[in-house]
């Protein structure tokens, strides 16, 4: 499905976490170009951190 249009555009990057128990539609997010880099950044600092604690156990 197509929501953007040339005259319409969408400017926000979409987080879909999946599906909750039951089937039923889990939580999203619409963020910002900026928000979605800075979460991108923490997410991939926690899995730095992940990988340290593994690598050190």
């Amino acid at each position: 499905m197509h929501l953007a249009t040339p005259d319409h555009p969408i400017n926000r990057v979409t987080l879909d976490v999946g599906q909750e128990r039951g089937g039923e539609s889990g939580a999203w997010a619409a963020l910002t170009p900026d928000e979605a880099r800075r979460l991108a950044r923490l997410l991939l600092n926690q899995v730095g951190l992940a990988e340290e604690s593994t690598h050190a156990g």
